[in-house]
């Protein structure tokens, strides 16, 4: 109720309505951030789960139980001291009509080096390229590499014996790419 001067008087129904108007915005803002805080604060407290970054597999024990599933023999290298394997499969990979065997190991110093083995054509080979450029050809252990290189400094050795392609994908030290190429030489039949 306001008097004559159009004042709102105390405790007035038309204060009280003005009020529950402006504070309705108001008080939820702040119950908002306090839930927030509650939330956050509970999130700090409790305890972290321990995770290593890095995924080991044993590549050699899941070579030995795929190698019954395959059509043809695996190849299993060594690897360097320092390196792990973070991944091995058999598997058809996506829309490919092929089934492969891939192996990715990782270094020190963020190197890579991955390994897809198929019994599959030029093309499938050609396409695991990501479309590098062509740099030039070498012979490790008796098997001629076609050498594909990116701008990003990704090398892809491509080698086959009759039908049977390895596409190695890497970005490491020259003398271990050269390691793995020679023991995937040695092993392909």
């Amino acid at each position: 109720m306001a008097d004559e001067s159009g004042v709102m008087l105390p405790g007035s129904r038309e204060e009280m309505r003005s009020l529950r108007k402006n504070s309705n915005w108001v008080n939820m803002i702040i119950a908002i951030l306090a839930c927030l805080a509650v939330a956050v604060g509970i999130l700090f407290l409790a305890p972290q789960p321990e995770v290593d970054s890095e995924r080991v597999v044993d590549y050699q024990g899941i070579a030995e139980q795929s190698q019954g599933n395959a059509d043809f023999d695996l190849i299993v290298p060594q690897i360097p001291r320092g390196w792990t394997s973070n991944e091995a499969s058999l598997d058809r990979v996506g829309d490919s009509e092929y089934t492969s065997w891939y192996m990715s190991f990782i270094g020190p110093e963020d190197q890579w080096v991955s390994i897809e083995q198929a019994e599959a054509s030029e093309n499938w080979a050609k396409r695991k390229t990501d479309e590098a450029v062509a740099a030039e050809k070498v012979t490790v252990g008796g098997a001629d590499f076609q050498i594909y290189r990116t701008e990003e400094a990704k090398e892809y050795w491509v080698t086959h014996k009759g039908d049977m392609y390895v596409v190695m994908s890497a970005t490491a030290a020259p003398d271990t790419i050269n390691s793995f190429a020679d023991q995937v030489a040695a092993q392909l039949k």
